[in-house]
């Protein structure tokens, strides 16, 4: 059987439709053409050029990004610049790139359905719907046991194996839990109105963090990386169940931040 990669893409879409997009975002087939043959695929969740250096050391003909190569438009691809340097090495290897971004973030069992379910959600549902949708939408909320939220922020740090960052009194008691991946702390508010005890996502800011002690919510800040990186494993083993004879890489990247 020979794939090019027009089956891959419509395969993504089927699990996270290119509409779900925010308007901002730029998702689909960045780099390549669909249809080039594709024997060998690499999902990531950002490329850099340690993802290029893996996908020439195993023969990559395929990238699966979350975050997307090409965010803002191009007025120049300067090739002594990081973001021209990549691109070139894309092209010049022939390395296509499809990115799947806040089309899989709103997914109905995409990333935010997948982070709720590691993370251990019961009666989870979307916390922020698509309009005219109950199943589509951004992040999760649902509950979990009664636990100190000091203890739950100790469970998060050995699952990711990353250091949280704690809003709140680390003693009081958390049931319902609010999930965004990646960057979720503009959405203090939608959380506490869905009857969230706590939020948990990435990227909070100070402003964030204040905003959610004036409404009596507390945060967890897991990272952007921590709370994104699900991705990876469950979009190769997606694409694994659905097609035979193509080799799924995962590249496992390290959090960029040290603590």
């Amino acid at each position: 059987m020979i794939y090019v990669v027009q089956d891959f893409s419509t395969a993504i879409e089927a699990l996270a439709p290119l509409e779900l997009a925010m308007e901002w975002d730029n998702v689909g087939l960045q780099i390549g053409a669909p249809q080039s043959q594709v024997k060998t695929i690499l999902v990531t969740l950002t490329v850099t050029m340690d993802t290029v250096q893996i996908a020439l050391a195993h023969g990559v003909d395929l990238i699966v990004a979350h975050h997307p190569v090409i965010f803002k438009p191009l007025r120049q691809i300067r090739t002594d610049h990081p973001e021209g340097t990549l691109l070139n090495a894309l092209l010049r290897h022939d390395i296509s790139v499809y990115v799947a971004h806040t089309n899989l973030d709103q997914a109905a069992y995409g990333l935010n359905y997948w982070l709720a379910r590691e993370v251990g959600l019961e009666n989870s549902r979307v916390l922020i719907p698509v309009h005219g949708s109950t199943d589509a939408g951004l992040g999760r909320i649902g509950d979990i046991a009664p636990i100190a939220l000091g203890d739950f922020a100790e469970q998060l740090e050995g699952l990711w194996g990353d250091r949280v960052r704690v809003v709140g009194d680390g003693k009081q008691t958390i049931a319902r839990v609010a999930l965004v991946g990646g960057s979720g702390g503009d959405f203090v508010q939608q959380a506490k109105d869905a009857g969230a005890d706590v939020l948990v996502t990435g990227d909070v800011s100070y402003h964030d963090a204040m905003d959610a002690r004036s409404v009596g919510l507390a945060v967890l800040d897991a990272g952007h990386f921590a709370t994104e990186r699900v991705m990876v494993s469950e979009v190769a083993q997606y694409l694994e169940d659905r097609f035979e004879n193509v080799h799924i890489l995962q590249d496992r990247s390290t959090n960029p931040f040290s603590f």
